[in-house]
């Protein structure tokens, strides 16, 4: 305790627009809905950096790498 707070909505920022998926497609099964358990997501938020990664693993590879860091703290997640 006595740490900082984090805050668990990320800065917000204009979204892209799919204009090349078709209806056809999704009735396919190309787009679904997910779950934690499926598609785990991690965030780096060291630096307002904000990049996502699919496991912790390959995040503290980023932090170390692009950040020159072992840091493990600022992290958002979904499945944790």
């Amino acid at each position: 305790m006595g740490g900082p707070t984090l805050s668990s909505v990320l800065p917000s920022q204009s979204a892209c627009q799919d204009v090349v998926t078709t209806l056809q497609q999704l009735q396919v099964g190309l787009a679904r809905v997910t779950t934690p358990n499926e598609t785990p997501i991690f965030i780096c938020r060291l630096e307002d950096c904000y990049r996502l990664f699919p496991s912790k693993d390959r995040l503290m590879f980023h932090r170390k790498r692009d950040h020159g860091s072992d840091d493990g703290s600022n992290i958002v997640t979904w499945n944790a």
